[in-house]
């Protein structure tokens, strides 16, 4: 066995064991130190192992995200495929349209509070600033806007 090879299986386990990474950061990571050819059997080696699994990966991603901190897919689909996720996985683990307008909805049920005192304009500007900042889609914005403040908004 080539020790370079062993090396770098190593360094590989320790940056996993700090938290689960990507076939393309741990490639990133590794290239640094190692030849490309290292670097590519150590991540067949990984893969084999189970190890390294983007599409688990993604699917834990999204989740974390939507249990922490609500995001849109378009706000997903940026982070992930920054993450060298291929399309096809990303496009297999974002939030249906229903579960995305909920939780956009319960992210502005959230800051609904800090909205009350303010002008309908501002209170308006506010919603959708934070649901774009977020990476939720205009239409999905729109639908739970309407949705949560509606009420709100009639009073004024």
């Amino acid at each position: 066995m080539n020790p370079d090879n062993t090396a770098a299986k190593k360094r590989a386990i320790r940056l996993l064991t700090s938290r689960d990474r990507t076939e393309y950061e741990l490639r990133e990571r590794l290239s640094a130190e190692y030849e490309p050819y290292i670097v590519e059997e150590v991540l067949a080696y990984l893969r084999e192992m189970g190890y390294v699994d983007d599409a688990r990966y993604a699917r834990n991603f999204v989740e974390h995200c939507n249990r922490l901190r609500p995001t849109g897919n378009v706000g997903l689909r940026h982070q992930l495929t920054a993450k060298g996720i291929p399309a096809s996985i990303v496009d297999q683990v974002l939030n249906s349209e229903e579960v995305e307008l909920e939780l956009a909805k319960g992210l502005l049920l959230q800051r609904a509070p800090a909205y009350q005192n303010l002008d309908r304009e501002r209170r308006l500007r506010r919603a959708y600033s934070l649901l774009e900042r977020r990476g939720f889609r205009w239409q999905t914005a729109h639908a739970a806007v309407t949705q949560v403040l509606d009420s709100d908004l009639q009073k004024d």
